[in-house]
Parts: structure tokens; sequence; C-alpha cells
């Protein structure tokens, strides 16, 4: 702690120097002044937690310079000394926040209680000042957590008792205030970033919305609400409330924060309501933002626009889709499923749960002919970050357009795959157990290994002691046989189930296979 003496008189500074043990009454520094300009430089330097300061002297007023230091440095305490017992001078001392007043000469014994009492206040002021310090820093932490607690129903939403735990942690609180929610929804970042820089974004996103949605009759407490969400509960005069005010500042914002922390969002705004209707209308707009699948950028007022009206969805053409994802070009897929989508957009068709079913619709629809292939669609169970896309695909056009982007990509890939290890009879008997309930010909089976018929009949007989058509009759007589001992499937379906549109062909290669017709074999495993 610091102390300066200022004096003309060089004789009491240095009997004060050398006469007290500065430090044994917490002082660590000691600077002397001979008159007010030395003194007011020493201040521009140094921080001086004490000033003892005489009154009479021939270059300024000490009383002067007390009036300066209230100015320049307010947590500087003063001590004035003088010789003349004038209580015109101790009262104008008094008024400039000097804290005692000493007559010359100086009893030591009495100015180093002075000095101490001063060394006290100092920290006593110093602790006040940090509880306050911290105590702000976390009223911040309380005021969420007393809307959290609100919104999650929490405490009981009776307003008084609402009210009185209010009371209890501090917090500006009137039961008979009304509130507007404003969730704030980040729906994407235009660039990639890791959680951190993340959370460092919301938290300038929290500040902004706080600086920028607040009018000159309202309090506004923005909280961090669900990952990628903030809600801004903003109180209201009921008499100068304005919906369009707050709608022109909601897109002021929006606008700040495309500019400012790359990202798109949207803010839906609730009507305004006592503090115990705020949950069940706060869980409206969480509803609202999650069916919103096709608007970015834009203020929503609940209510005011339907998301989906329709309550029917138009379904996507089966035939069309499945020509496209078979013909696998990315830039054709992407192009018509956006169209869809628009399109279901301005049906009012569109919301979260169309999206799901488009995706669900498409992702079938491309393993029923991966099966049909005998592609490895199990290699799509390692894909993280097909995944992710998945997952993030039913929040909007966009995140759905990236997701089957990277999952015709996917396709795409696997397809050009088809596990190499494979030798060129394992491939041909995969596609055959895969396609047995189909009419395949010796042609169709060779075209799946690039190969010619009679060379694959060679192949095939040099490998299974059979040609292509023999063994792909032994295989759907096989399944036959399977079903017909495993299941009660009429003989007729179990016909069709392994190729064979005609009963009678089916049943003479049978009893030929294993000399009994269908039903006879059948019979016989019950016996």
């Amino acid at each position: 702690m610091n102390l300066l003496i200022v004096d003309d008189e060089s004789i009491v500074i240095d009997s004060l120097i050398s006469d007290i043990n500065w430090s044994k009454l917490g002082i660590t520094g000691v600077y002397t002044a001979f008159n007010i300009r030395q003194a007011k430089e020493i201040f521009e330097g140094t921080a001086v937690d004490i000033m003892l300061c005489d009154i009479e002297m021939p270059q300024g007023s000490g009383l002067d310079l007390l009036d300066w230091v209230r100015e320049h440095s307010e947590t500087t305490e003063s001590i004035i000394m003088t010789c003349h017992a004038d209580f015109h001078f101790a009262k104008r001392a008094m008024k400039l926040g000097s804290l005692d007043y000493i007559l010359k000469p100086l009893p030591y014994e009495e100015l180093e209680i002075v000095v101490a009492k001063a060394v006290d206040k100092i920290i006593k002021d110093k602790e006040t000042v940090n509880l306050g310090e911290k105590w702000f820093r976390h009223q911040s932490i309380l005021m969420e957590r007393f809307w959290i607690d609100v919104l999650n129903r929490s405490i009981s939403l009776q307003a008084s008792h609402i009210e009185k735990i209010a009371t209890e942690r501090s917090i500006p609180f009137c039961a008979l205030d009304k509130f507007v929610p404003v969730l704030i929804h980040i729906q994407r970042w235009h660039k990639p970033i890791n959680q951190r820089d993340e959370r460092i974004l919301e938290y300038a996103l929290k500040n902004t919305a706080e600086e920028m949605m607040k009018s000159e009759s309202s309090v506004i407490q923005v909280i961090p609400f669900t990952r990628g969400s903030l809600l801004a509960i903003i109180s209201f005069d009921e008499a100068n409330y304005k919906e369009q005010e707050l709608n022109r500042l909601c897109e002021q914002y929006i606008t700040a924060c495309r500019s400012y922390f790359f990202c798109d969002l949207t803010c839906y705004i609730g009507g305004q309501v006592y503090v115990n209707q705020l949950p069940e209308l706060v869980d409206e707009l969480i509803v609202t933002q999650r069916n919103n699948v096709a608007h970015n950028n834009k203020v929503m007022r609940l209510g005011s626009e339907p998301l989906r009206i329709s309550s029917a969805i138009r379904k996507p053409d089966q035939q069309m889709w499945t020509v496209l994802l078979r013909e696998g070009s990315q830039q054709k897929i992407v192009m018509e499923a956006e169209r869809y989508l628009v399109n279901l957009a301005h049906a009012f068709e569109l919301d979260a749960s169309a999206l799901y079913l488009f995706q669900q619709f498409i992702t079938q629809t491309q393993y029923y002919m991966m099966r049909q292939e005998g592609a490895p669609f199990q290699s799509f169970f390692g894909d993280v970050k097909l995944v992710e896309l998945s997952e993030n695909a039913t929040r909007s056009i966009p995140d759905f357009l990236a997701w089957i982007s990277g999952f015709t990509e996917t396709i795409s890939a696997l397809k050009k795959e088809k596990d190499p290890n494979l030798s060129v009879i394992e491939h041909i008997m995969a596609f055959i157990t895969q396609h047995l309930d189909m009419p395949l010909t010796r042609e169709e089976i060779a075209q799946q290994v690039y190969l010619n018929p009679d060379y694959l009949d060679r192949l095939c007989k040099r490998e299974k002691g059979m040609s292509v058509t023999e063994l792909l009759v032994l295989e759907r007589l096989k399944l036959a046989e399977s079903l017909l001992l495993k299941t009660e499937m009429p003989v007729s379906r179990v016909a069709v189930s392994v190729g064979y549109s005609n009963l009678s062909h089916f049943s003479r290669r049978f009893k030929k296979h294993t000399g009994m017709n269908p039903l006879e074999y059948r019979l016989k495993s019950l016996t």
C-alpha cells in the first residue's frame, strides 16, 4: 500500500519518514512532494492509497489538492495536517472527502492511529468491491438458473411462489410483469467450427442479442437454452409493447449475425404472457422451430405463418426415383430432391416429419436395389460422416440435400467396390442368391461379372461341376425345399418365391430333383 506526504517543510517530511514505522502499518511505499505540482506528478505515475497533506503551502492550498484528488483518484484516503485549529478548514476538508484532520506539531501516536484507520478502511473497501464483483459475475448465472427452473417447471408455477423464489435469489421480479419469449435458433454455421469455437460464438450471439433486442421500454435476459439455441426473455411495460418494433429489432439482429458471426439463424417470437404461462408458450416455440425446415434467416411470430397446413404429403414418384438411384448421378439426385422439397414447402406440406418420411423412402428404395444387386450395404454402418449427415437431415432442406449428396456418393463407392476379394463364381453365387424370385437368364448373370456367357459356363463347370443355368435351377430348388419344410406357405406361393410363374413346370422340376412332388415332400416331412 502506498502513502504520499505533501508538505513544503522538508524537516517535517524527513521526521515523518524516519520516526514512524510505516511497514508496521502496512505501508510498503512512501512518496514525498513539496508542492501541489509535484504531488500531481506522483499521482499520474503511481497509485496512491493514502495522502498525508498540509493545508498551508506557498504554491497552493492543500484543500485545492484535496479537491483535485477527489476528482482524479477517488479511492485515495486523505488525511489533512495544519498548524491552525480552524473549524472552517476542518469542515471544508471533510466535505472534500478527507478521512481525518490532525494539528501540527504532529502527535505520532495519534497519526499512526489515523493511518491505521485509513489502511483498515481501504482493506474493507477492497473486500466489499471484490464481493460486489463476485456477486455481479454470479448474478447472470443465478438469473439463468432461475429462468431454466421456471421453464423446466422445476418450481411451482404459481406467480406468488415464483416471486418468492426470485426474492430469495436476489433477482428483480414482479408477478404482475408480462414477458415475451424469443427463441433464437442457429440453423447452421457458414464454415466448419469446433465445439470450443461454437461456444465462444454462441456467447457472442448472446451478448449481441442483449444489446440489439433491447428497447427503451424493455428489460431483456438472454439465456443459453439448448445446443444451438438461445432464449431471450423480454419484459415490456405493457402499454409500450409494439410487435412491429420487436420484429424490426430481431431482423436487424439476424442481419448483424450473418455479417459478423457467419451463421444463419431464425428468431421465433411468442406472445406477451405472465410468467406462469411462459413454459407452455416456449414449448410451442420449440415445436415451431423443429418443424421449420424451409425458412432461413427469418423472424417468425408464433401462429402467424403456417409451416404445414395440409395433412397429406404428396408421395415421391417411385419409378422415377428408382431410375435416378440406379443411375447414381449425384447432381441429378440432389437437384430432383431439392425440386421435390421446394414444391412441398410452397404447398405447405413440408415439416420435419415430411423430411423424415422422404429420407426413409430414399433409404429403403436404395437398400432394396442394393440387395438385389448383391452390393455390400453393411458398409454403411462404419461411415461416421454419413451417420452425422443422416442425424441432421430432418433439420432443414440444406441439411437434407447435404445428406442425400453424401448418401449417393457412398452408394457410388460401394457399387464400385462390390467386394474385390470375391472370385467370379462367388460373385455370381451372391447375385443368384439375392435374385432367386426373379426370372433370371444366363446372359443377365454373366453381365454382373462382365464375362461372355459361354466363358462363364466353362468357369462354372470347372468350379461347380455344372453350367450357370443348372446352378441357378439347383439354388431355386434348394430354397423351395427349405420353404416347404420350414413354412406353411402354399405350394403355389413357394413356386413364385423361387422364380417359377408356372406351377406345373415347378412341380416337374421339383420331382425330378427330389423324386417327389412338392406336396408329397412336405407331407413326408411331417411323418
